[in-house]
């Protein structure tokens, strides 16, 4: 009976040490804790609950995350200088099979353009500043590629290179019959750029994510080499707008013409970058916004069909007030962000949120909520594709025909995407268990962004218990 008392009493001991712990130790807790889940469930229902802080814990684990979503990005995701996303034949990242979304990498290589800025304002790294200039150089080059000089391609590429082969080969809709081994829309670059492929039919995309990138890197990388090379680039840019009347023609059949609130964030860059070069452009600047402001700017639901549209609308309306030069219109710009936030604030959408806290300066529970804990729970590299369901899911309501959901889901349970905060943060299935990887700027730039402007502290800079 004793020595089965001595085997009992530490099973006891124990039984009562772990009955005193908490349910969860914020000290070691380094997704979600549950008040903050709950915080973000309470938004997506268009409600609000007291919002806990991330922790330290929590902030070094999101530095070691973007930090390993900067490396992978870096080691995989960007051929030749571009953002592209890759098809491996498994998850071992030997080869990649090919590169995929390759048509919007202009788009996405300004959003990569936008991190690089927010990071180098951040830390001011030397080996961050030198690649904003290396990627101007990429931008150059797209503006030069086609022979038409001043239009942007979407993509540029060695003509040899096997992964990039196998998406321009049928991009397009196709191989064109009369130039085999292209796609109807990519074609031979013109004079130097021989060797290279670059690829056509731009869209407004494709200029306002160009655009997002240029003007973050204006805004905030205090260097006079980056300021003339993008005066340069904005310089060349504008000289076909103006031949082109603003549409976006590549020469080879296929046209997109300006809306109002396109053709007024170029200006708005053209006449911050280059003044001297556009004194017209200046003047119906000028003319144009005060009409503008008072034009409300429009988001879209939750549920939208073509969520990307709120995505260009928040990159355009950064654009502008990232550019503008005059203060008061400057306010005014910011509080056309803060409305455009508050008609998407139960999306539970990071990078709207962080634009709108950068842009306005505001304490705003909810959207640091979204952003921050969006960013703590999005997943961390490499971003694979999965298969997502929520059809059969009996706590989740369906609507629209079982294609969507009610609320938005949290970010680690989205459908993964290129760029998650682009898609609807309801849809109720897609994708598939794939060795298809994303490149994770829907992290790397609302985190800088947030870093750069005071939002997110580093690690190392919150308060230590």
């Amino acid at each position: 009976m004793k020595s089965g008392m001595m085997l009992i009493l530490p099973f006891i001991l124990l039984l009562f040490v772990v009955g005193s712990l908490p349910a969860f130790s914020a000290e070691e807790t380094t997704g979600l804790l549950p008040e903050q889940e709950a915080t973000l469930r309470a938004i997506a229902k268009g409600e609000m609950e007291k919002w806990i802080p991330m922790t330290q814990v929590q902030a070094r684990a999101l530095d070691q995350k973007a930090d390993a979503q900067w490396q992978e990005l870096h080691k995989y995701l960007l051929p030749f200088g571009q953002v592209v996303d890759v098809y491996w034949p498994d998850k071992t990242q030997t080869t990649p099979l090919r590169y995929e979304t390759v048509g919007d990498s202009a788009c996405w290589t300004g959003h990569y353009l936008a991190a690089l800025a927010f990071r180098y304002k951040a830390m001011k790294d030397p080996e961050v500043l030198q690649k904003v200039k290396d990627t101007l150089d990429v931008f150059d080059r797209l503006t030069k590629v086609s022979g038409r000089t001043g239009y942007i391609a979407r993509f540029a590429g060695p003509a040899d290179d096997g992964p990039y082969r196998e998406y321009y080969k049928v991009y397009g809709r196709g191989e064109d019959p009369e130039r085999p081994g292209l796609g109807k829309w990519a074609y031979r670059g013109g004079g130097p750029y021989t060797n290279l492929v670059w690829l056509g039919n731009s869209s407004r995309d494709t200029y306002i994510g160009f655009n997002l990138g240029i003007s973050a890197a204006w805004a905030n990388v205090d260097n006079r080499e980056v300021r003339a090379k993008i005066k340069e680039i904005v310089t060349t840019v504008g000289n076909r707008m103006m031949e082109d009347n603003w549409s976006v023609i590549d020469g080879k059949g296929h046209t997109t013409r300006p809306t109002p609130t396109f053709k007024l964030s170029w200006m708005r860059t053209i006449a911050t970058a280059a003044p001297d070069k556009f004194p017209d452009v200046v003047r119906e600047y000028g003319e144009s916004i005060g009409a503008a402001l008072k034009t409300p700017r429009r988001t879209y639901p939750k549920t939208y069909k073509e969520y990307f549209a709120n995505n260009l609308g928040f990159a355009t309306a950064y654009s502008l007030y990232a550019m503008e030069t005059d203060p008061a219109l400057k306010r005014q710009l910011a509080g056309s962000i803060r409305d455009m936030y508050n008609g998407v604030k139960d999306h539970l959408n990071a990078h709207f949120a962080m634009i709108y806290l950068a842009a306005t300066g505001d304490k705003n529970e909810t959207a640091l909520a979204t952003a921050t804990g969006q960013l703590i729970d999005i997943p961390g590299p490499p971003r694979w594709f999965r298969a997502v369901d929520y059809r059969n899911d009996p706590d989740k309501k369906l609507l629209d025909g079982g294609e969507r959901l009610e609320h938005a889901l949290l970010a680690h349970e989205q459908v993964p995407s290129d760029f998650l905060w682009q898609r609807s943060p309801t849809v109720s299935h897609g994708a598939s268990d794939a060795a298809y990887e994303t490149p994770g700027l829907d992290l790397l730039l609302p985190y800088w962004m947030g870093r750069a402007n005071g939002i997110i502290a580093g690690s190392k800079d919150m308060p230590s218990k």
